[in-house]
């Protein structure tokens, strides 16, 4: 049979716009299916991928020192020669960095500068920072181990008899809320008092210029020629930054100090204790059970329970001041000194020290703009804070010493 060319042409094209339409059914198919990979892929690392908040210049594996030491000196809380006869070359904790974490905020900050005129703070403004009781509070406060009548009755009078010493005994009292607060037969109610209590104990016992007799955790110093509150620090193996000396003893600047006068400082190591359930970081002085609380603060913690647990040491060189900062979900980039930056103008990285933990990086504790996020889970992870109170903490927690626990 003899076809014509006509024929064939038509036979051809159908057979090509069937085999033509095959193709690109199945090519559809492997788009979409290709699509939904790529949806799925990213919902996963969203919610639950590892996000690394660190701060971009704790992430550079270099930074110019003359560059760091013009940024330091240009700082009016810059340490400089007080009395010495000779100049001190002494540039406080502000190193460059390897890797940490922080969260995303946004609200306007004050700039660096500000922040350093107003570090001597009253005691009063800075350890009587409360919390006031939120949802996630009150449900955390009812899921806590029952406990009885009589229980809740001894501690609420242990309560009382601590609130009464407040004023008369204040060292004393401190210890007893100390106790009281370490232990589990207290109500929320009953907590949120004693926290108060110790704020206000504090903001005289640790956070002002008085040394009391009776008080293990507080002695005199008396300036000598050639000091400077940062070689104060290093010669008495301070386990605090120079800027607390400068703060419990009220000086306007780092230089008014004087030869004979007489300065506060503390004794013992600084401690941290985050709390989820309360959604507080408690600071603890000294070691073992003898330790006391200094200061109670509200906190936010990572969004779907996100906050890591176990005990933490101060990574190495990790303390900023105004850290740059890349947001990981968005790309977003912030400068140092910008005020719109949501981590606010103080990082401490942290590093796991326990098997769990070991290898959890990109944690920290760090401010935020977002000051209503307190007492949530708001965070990437990381442990975030008022302005004024992760000012305090940045100069109580020091490496290597420091260690902070979190708790459920």
């Amino acid at each position: 049979m003899v076809l014509s060319s006509q024929s064939i042409r038509s036979d051809g094209r159908r057979m090509m716009s069937s085999d033509g339409r095959r193709i690109r059914r199945r090519g559809w198919k492997l788009f979409a299916l290709l699509g939904l990979v790529i949806v799925f892929t990213w919902l996963g690392w969203r919610f639950f991928g590892s996000q690394s908040e660190v701060p971009a210049n704790e992430i550079r594996a270099a930074v110019d020192p003359e560059k760091r030491v013009a940024r330091e000196l240009s700082n009016p809380i810059t340490e400089m020669p007080v009395v010495a006869i000779e100049p001190v070359n002494d540039v406080p904790e502000m190193a460059p960095q390897a890797a940490a974490a922080v969260i995303g905020d946004a609200k306007p900050k004050a700039n660096q500068n500000q922040t350093a005129k107003t570090a001597p703070q009253t005691a009063t403004q800075t350890a009587t920072q409360t919390a006031t009781p939120t949802a996630q509070q009150s449900a955390a406060a009812n899921t806590e181990p029952a406990i009885t009548a009589d229980e809740i009755a001894s501690a609420n009078s242990a309560l009382q008899a601590a609130l009464a010493q407040v004023d008369t005994d204040p060292v004393a009292a401190r210890e007893s809320l100390t106790r009281l607060l370490e232990g589990s037969a207290t109500t929320a109610a009953d907590r949120l008092k004693a926290y108060d209590a110790i704020n206000k104990v504090n903001a005289m016992l640790t956070f002002s210029e008085r040394v009391l007799a009776n008080d293990p955790y507080a002695k005199q110093y008396t300036v000598k020629e050639g000091d400077s509150l940062s070689n104060i620090r290093k010669s008495l193996n301070l386990d605090c930054e120079w800027r607390f000396l400068q703060r419990i003893n009220h000086l306007p600047t780092e230089r008014s100090i004087r030869i004979g006068q007489v300065l506060k400082t503390p004794t013992g190591a600084f401690h941290g204790e985050v709390r989820k359930s309360e959604f507080r970081l408690n600071i603890f002085e000294g070691d073992g059970p003898g330790r006391v609380m200094v200061a109670s603060y509200p906190i936010a913690l990572g969004e779907f329970n996100s906050t890591p647990t176990g005990a933490f040491a101060i990574r190495p060189r990790s303390k900023l001041i105004d850290p740059e900062w890349r947001n990981p979900r968005t790309g977003q980039h912030f400068e140092s000194n910008d005020p719109a930056n949501p981590i606010g103008e103080r990082w401490i990285g942290l590093k796991g020290i326990e098997p769990h933990n070991k290898n959890f990086e990109g944690y920290g504790i760090h401010g935020t703009t977002d000051l209503g996020s307190i007492g949530k889970q708001a965070s990437m992870g990381c442990v975030r804070m008022l302005p004024q109170d992760v000012e305090m903490v940045y100069e109580l927690l020091t490496e290597p010493n420091s260690i902070v626990t979190i708790a459920p």
